[in-house]
């Protein structure tokens, strides 16, 4: 797009007469100004006026300003009707009426020594002899749209938003005039300049004002200055009539194209005359600019200044003066789904919509909640480590961009990591990983200069903790390097890595527990629901007070609509899902029925871009969905998530083309369309799908629809046996919106089910109480095989000296071991079992979707029949863990020693206070283990359409476990009303609990259970 700037100012009309001597120049002004509109299809003119429109700010002078202007504007119309124009107007010293009956007043009001200018009430007096030009600059904006100043304010912040290249300028309109006296006197003006919003990457800043910086006060000279080094890009002032355009570059490193105008017209001086344009071309990376002066040479407008196309530098003063690269700002606002809002008329930013989540911690027996980011910020500045827990699309991802945001702009040094590219723990290979980060991440810094800087100015973050690749040992030292590398450190991870693996993290967890401070991020609900919804109202630009009685009124009314369609669950209590209700209740058309969010996507996202792409042309739109299919699918079947060459989608359309005659579009420009339309992303002549769910929907739909039945249902059944894989599980979710979930889904996971750890189906939660007391002597038998002596200093080496014997024992008694005996489980065996675990929880969650997104059109035996598969799974979960318990005991052994040698656990007096210590630390493993699943079963369950169907289960059901799970759920899906009475028959009634289970819901003691063993 091209955005020609035409700058006008000091028209100085004061009479009939003026109009004469300006109107037969309007011809020359509009002409010049249409030679420079070379492409009228894909240009906005932006026709600024920077004040003393009028002589005298008398209400007639302005009829004679509005005359000639639109003269001018009709002149560009007539030549270019599709082009559009936006007038932006600030007031000048001329623009007050020092003859109007407030003057008096407002002279009093100026000269007081209790003037505040912050007081809206006292800066409208002092505006109120500038009321001609408001009533102009309304009327403007009645027929035009025109942007200007509000009389209560001395700088008004105008947006306006260029639809096609996503295009965000703001006016910075400053009224220099609020203050201006009849003689004016340089150094005599005051401004303030607060609470302004922040400046957005990618946002161009045009600050408007009549007088420059020279006739401001010393004091209000260094406000000004701090502003401008800030926020402004383009700078334009008038009053001194004289022409300057300069590139400002200050030390650091902040930028302004600082322009001042001509006069256009004096009537003392009627041929000193002239105007500027600027032309901005953001077709081309970088932006390219160009600047033009006009002066009347008594018969035209001629062009005396033209500097030819060169850079255009925006203005990138951070703080520090070091800017972040251009795709990390990308990643930063990415929504990673395409949410179009019909006011912005734009594809949506994160930083359009986010509202900040609810984080929970429980500490000390104590509960702290946080809503705001101050509020995290404050606690991070004590708190230096946190690791977020929540569900997958509860909005860690989105905390974690807004965090990093904030500790850039407080001119700190944060990273994104990723888990998934760190498997080396070595110190120096760790270095050079982040130093390759840093060099990723900034521009204008080395990253040696970074690397060197103290701790307290690095942060770290990393999303998806739980999907890294490291042991055990390795990870809790990636840990210990960081917590010693980063002042500040915030994790992000799902919490059922801990109902997983268990197992294999235990030093990390313990780690962990110890270092960080866990925050749980909460479902959308009531305030949070409320803070994303109070930022999607303030899209519309008409409200921008959530305080207001009109904005509570839109937003009590929207917040009613949502709960409408939320209520039935269809939608997933998270971010992402009431962005979508929020968009389909946006809907001009009438709304679907079903409100699943598939169906959304399936039947909104998707089919209005093909439309596009195909012109409504059915033949053409089946050939791309086809060829998106075909993509999707070649990319599944070859295991590729990421980038793919240019070859590798040149090959399919071609593949296409050979099979399906009468296909007649060249594959680049199908390719080319592909992008245009945001399907394809393009990188360095490589692609991949823009948005993840575009590759599951597409992948989804050609297993389902192109394969052959027997193809098909192989593919299907290893898509559910591996949904371990993230890729595998998405594709899943979306074939169940278009397959049978009674007569297809359900009996495949039924038979997966009773695959997976098939060796404790009949496992069963009562269990465990007998299970105990095994354990407790097992863990005494253990320490008392291992230590002898009760010296915390000596059971290291005790330790040691005795295993020494026990294996010169086992190999003596090798050859004697009878074959029926069963063998020594192994790691190996850990690994195949967490295998199993991982898969089984993958399909509980699934499950869990089902039940979210289709119960609706689900009868009562598939439901009942899914929760009893899901409970089934978490309790051979929980099998799993017990068959491997003294595996664990093991690991804690070794943990603890390893704490003694490094003096980080207190002194232990005796063997029996070492076996109590083991015993409490295995407790918490316990109690962490059952309670996280509990708590993850009621959130998969968490849909009050099966609430009757869960009390059913429940009745024919009674074990503990699922009374316990039956009530986290209660919890989950209370409105208002809490479960109280239930809560009372779990520990008072005839069908209580027993005492292992109330500790265990109560999360207070398991291990004193153990130690009564």
């Amino acid at each position: 797009m091209e955005l020609l700037i035409v700058h006008l100012t000091d028209i100085h009309i004061s009479r009939d007469s003026d109009l004469d001597v300006l109107l037969p120049r309007t011809a020359s002004i509009g002409g010049a100004i249409c030679n420079h509109i070379t492409d009228p299809n894909n240009t906005e003119v932006l026709f600024c006026v920077t004040g003393d429109l009028a002589y005298s700010g008398q209400d007639n002078q302005y009829i004679i300003v509005s005359m000639i202007l639109e003269e001018i504007c009709r002149i560009i119309v007539n030549r270019f009707p599709s082009l559009h124009i936006q007038p932006i107007f600030v007031p000048g010293n001329h623009d007050c009426d020092f003859s109007s009956s407030s003057a008096t007043v407002r002279e009093v009001m100026l000269s007081s020594p209790t003037l505040d200018i912050t007081d809206k009430s006292q800066l409208e007096i002092c505006t109120s002899i500038q009321e001609n030009f408001f009533n102009f600059s309304k009327e403007w904006h009645k027929k035009f749209g025109a942007l200007s100043c509000e009389k209560d304010k001395i700088i008004t912040v105008n947006e306006l938003i260029l639809s096609d290249e996503q295009i965000k300028l703001k006016f910075h309109c400053i009224n220099t005039g609020w203050c201006s006296k009849l003689h004016e006197e340089k150094g005599k003006m005051k401004m303030t300049l607060e609470n302004l919003p922040g400046k957005d990457h990618g946002d161009i800043i045009i600050t408007l004002m009549h007088h420059d910086a020279e006739w401001l006060d010393w004091d209000d000279k260094e406000v000004w200055n701090n502003y401008h080094k800030k926020y402004s890009d383009i700078i334009l002032v008038g009053h001194d009539h004289a022409t300057e355009c300069i590139l400002r570059t200050n030390y650091d490193k902040s930028t302004n194209y600082f322009i001042k105008g001509n006069q256009l017209y004096d009537s003392e001086n009627p041929d000193q005359s002239g105007f500027n344009i600027l032309k901005i071309n953001t077709d081309v990376k970088p932006m390219q600019e160009c600047f033009f002066t006009y002066e009347w040479n008594k018969s035209a407008y001629v062009n005396i200044i033209d500097t030819k196309y060169q850079e255009f530098i925006m203005n990138k003063f951070i703080g520090t003066g070091i800017e972040l690269k251009e795709k990390v700002w990308k990643f930063l606002e990415d929504l990673d789904i395409d949410i179009i809002n019909k006011k912005k008329k734009r594809e949506l930013k994160l930083s359009d919509v986010f509202g900040f989540p609810t984080l929970k911690e429980d500490r000390d027996k104590t509960t702290r909640f946080f809503r705001d980011m101050k509020s995290l910020m404050d606690y991070l500045d004590i708190n230096h480590f946190i690791s977020i827990r929540g569900q997958k699309e509860y909005g860690k991802t989105a905390l974690l961009k807004q965090l990093f945001k904030e500790f850039y702009l407080n001119q700190q040094f944060p990273i994104f990591l990723d888990i998934n590219q760190i498997n080396d723990v070595d110190g120096e290979a760790l270095n050079r990983l982040i130093a390759n980060k840093y060099q990723q991440t900034y521009e204008n810094i080395s990253p040696d200069i970074i690397m060197q800087k103290a701790p307290k100015e690095r942060i770290c973050l990393i999303d998806n903790f739980e999907e890294i690749n490291l042991s055990d040992k390795s990870t809790k030292k990636l840990l210990q390097y960081l917590t010693n590398k980063f002042g500040k450190i915030i994790l992000s991870k799902n919490h059922k890595i801990d109902l997983l693996n268990p197992l294999s993290f235990v030093e990390t967890n313990d780690y962990i527990e110890n270092y960080f401070h866990i925050l749980v991020i909460c479902p959308v609900k009531k305030s949070y629901m409320e803070r994303i919804l109070n930022q999607w109202l303030l899209l519309d630009e008409n409200e921008k007070d959530i305080y207001s009685p009109s904005f509570d009124a839109k937003r009590r009314e929207k917040y009613t609509q949502l709960q409408t369609v939320m209520k039935g669950n269809f939608f997933n209590k998270t971010p992402i899902d009431l962005l979508l209700v929020l968009t389909y209740l946006d809907q001009d058309e009438p709304l679907q029925i079903d409100y699943s969010r598939y169906s959304f996507i399936y039947d909104k996202l998707i089919l209005d871009k093909l439309n596009s792409i195909g012109n409504k042309e059915t033949k053409v739109i089946t050939a791309y969905k086809t060829i998106l299919q075909n993509i999707a699918y070649k990319m599944f079947n070859e295991n590729i998530e990421g980038f793919v060459s240019e070859a590798f989608i040149i090959g399919v359309i071609l593949d296409y083309k050979e099979k399906h005659s009468g296909f007649r579009m060249k594959y680049n420009d199908v390719v080319s369309k592909l992008v245009t339309y945001r399907f394809l992303e393009c990188k360095n002549d490589t692609y991949r799908f823009k948005y993840s769910y575009m590759y599951f929907y597409f992948a989804g739909s050609y297993i389902d629809k192109k394969l052959p039945p027997d193809k098909r249902k192989s593919v299907i059944r290893d898509i559910f046996f591996n949904i371990d894989k993230e890729l595998n599980y998405n594709i899943a979710l979306f074939l169940a919106y278009s397959i049978s979930i009674e007569f297809e889904i359900l009996p495949m996971i039924k038979e997966l089910e009773e695959e997976f750890l098939a060796e404790f189906k009949d496992f069963k939660y009562e269990n465990l109480k007998i299970l105990l007391e095994e354990w407790g002597g097992d863990i005494e038998k253990k320490v008392e095989c291992i230590y002898t002596v009760p010296e915390n200093k000596n059971i290291p080496i005790l330790r040691e000296r005795k295993l020494i014997e026990l294996e010169e024992k086992e190999a003596d008694n090798e050859s004697k071991r009878s074959e029926s005996e069963e063998p020594i489980s192994t790691v190996e065996d850990i690994k195949r079992t967490n295998l199993d675990v991982i898969k089984l929880v993958r399909l509980v969650d699934f499950m869990g979707n089902l039940l979210k997104n289709y119960s609706g059109g689900m009868e009562n035996p598939p439901r009942e029949e899914t929760i009893d598969l899901m409970f089934k799974s978490v309790i051979k979960v929980l099998g799993s863990f017990c068959n491997y318990s003294m595996y664990t005991v093991d690991k804690l052994i070794v943990m603890l020693e390893e704490k003694i040698k490094d003096g980080n656990e207190e002194t232990i007096a005796a063997k029996s206070d070492f076996v109590e210590t083991i015993k409490m630390l295995f407790a918490e493993i316990w109690i962490q283990f059952i309670s996280v699943n509990i708590t993850g079963l009621a959130c998969d369950l968490e849909t009050d359409d099966i609430k009757e169907n869960l009390d059913s289960y429940s009745q024919s059901n009674n074990t503990d476990f699922v009374k316990m799970a039956r009530i986290e759920y209660l919890f989950r899906i209370a409105a208002t009303k809490l479960p109280v009475n239930e809560i009372k028959e779990l520990f008072l009634g005839k069908e209580c609990i027993d005492e292992m289970s109330k500790n265990i819901f109560k999360n207070k003691g398991l291990s004193s259970f153990l130690c009564k063993f």
